[in-house]
């Protein structure tokens, strides 16, 4: 048994407790707390050896807490370990205020933090942790977080009035963040891939929305409103969704601007996707006779033909009759909406692009066509 004593921080009660239970029966000595300022004066009052620390914090500043440990004699040279469910800029972030590392993600989660902890305070070799099902979420913590999401879905429905303003209202922007980042944080946990994977893109978008409120659009709107759809759909329907898989997607962009293909090719990316590229209808249709695709996102404005009149086209191909369409448009008005729905298309998707919205929207139109909701 490890006589060495965590400093674990997270704002979500479940995730808390799930980390608390793994971590005692690693021989950790654990201290939960919810917000940054009761954790500094228990780092005081306790002198942990290491901090575990979730990068996203409604309370306070995750970094300044991060300084402040620095800055105190007594604890500087602890480790600080980040959990990996935030977004590259936060935990680069944080790397600078002086955290030492940012846990890597992995399937068997928990065993990677109670193996990064070991690893940085000298203790057992790395692998120990994940060699064995004692760090796995039994089926009761399923249980538990499952029966979380009706209230967490509600409590992101609750904050979209605010963010609908113009300017957005920055408290409701940063509330929606938080759940949707405690709810990433929890549904990471069990065994439907797609909840996890659009819950956690969701996330991603809105970390980005609260660094840059100015891209909040009606096109980013409508994807926040549909996100929050799809995570009640899908956590309702749990069975169904276990089966999904986004892997081997397969994507088609057509646009003639190569700057547009490149930047949604690199947006699939942040979701594992994987695109390839049209620059005409012409050769779009060349590349999607007798071949199968998940998805298909459309520019509107082509010099050869409108993005509407080629997915009219699409749809006269029998294997496309379902295809997902998602349209890529600058002209979001109502005409242009109408337009997108009588011609066959799905969805639509404004520009300027927003990278994180493009591979959310990605996600969430593969899972429905790999679900049959198309």
């Amino acid at each position: 048994m490890s006589s060495k004593r965590i400093l674990f921080i997270h704002e979500d009660r479940i995730v808390s407790n799930l980390y608390r239970e793994k971590l005692e029966g690693s021989g950790f000595a654990v201290d939960v707390c919810k917000t940054v300022d009761y954790a500094l004066r228990i780092a005081d009052l306790k002198r942990p050896d290491a901090a575990i620390i979730d990068l996203v914090n409604s309370s306070g500043d995750a970094n300044a807490f991060i300084g402040s440990i620095r800055a105190n004699a007594a604890l500087a040279s602890i480790p600080i370990l980040a959990l990996p469910n935030c977004s590259a800029n936060v935990c680069a972030s944080a790397i600078q205020a002086g955290v030492t590392a940012v846990i890597p993600k992995g399937p068997r989660q928990i065993g990677i933090v109670i193996d990064s902890a070991k690893t940085a305070l000298g203790l057992e070799g790395l692998g120990h942790a994940l060699r064995t099902n004692l760090f796995d979420p039994d089926e009761e913590w399923h249980a538990t977080i499952a029966s979380s999401i009706v209230e967490s879905v509600n409590q992101m429905r609750h904050c979209l009035p605010g963010i609908a303003t113009h300017p957005p209202d920055p408290s409701a922007l940063q509330a929606l963040w938080a759940n949707a980042h405690a709810f990433a944080s929890r549904v990471a946990f069990l065994p439907e891939a797609a909840l996890g994977q659009v819950a956690g893109a969701f996330e991603v978008l809105l970390s980005d929305l609260n660094l840059i409120p100015d891209e909040i659009n009606p096109s980013t709107l409508r994807t926040i409103g549909q996100a929050i759809d799809f995570i009640g759909m899908l956590g309702s329907k749990p069975a169904d969704s276990t089966t999904a898989d986004s892997r081997n997607a397969k994507i088609l962009v057509v646009d003639d601007e190569e700057s547009a293909r490149q930047f949604i090719s690199e947006a699939m990316k942040l979701s594992g996707l994987t695109a390839d590229t049209a620059e005409s209808p012409s050769v779009a249709m060349k590349k999607l006779g007798g071949r199968l695709v998940d998805l298909i996102f459309l520019d509107v404005g082509m010099p050869e033909m409108s993005g509407f009149e080629l997915c009219q086209k699409i749809r006269t191909l029998p294997e496309h009759q379902k295809t997902p369409i998602v349209f890529l448009t600058g002209m979001a008005t109502f005409q242009n909406k109408a337009q997108a729905s009588l011609s066959g298309g799905n969805d639509f998707v404004g520009k300027p692009f927003n990278l994180a919205e493009l591979a959310l929207k990605a996600l969430m139109w593969v899972f429905r066509g790999r679900m049959g909701m198309v």
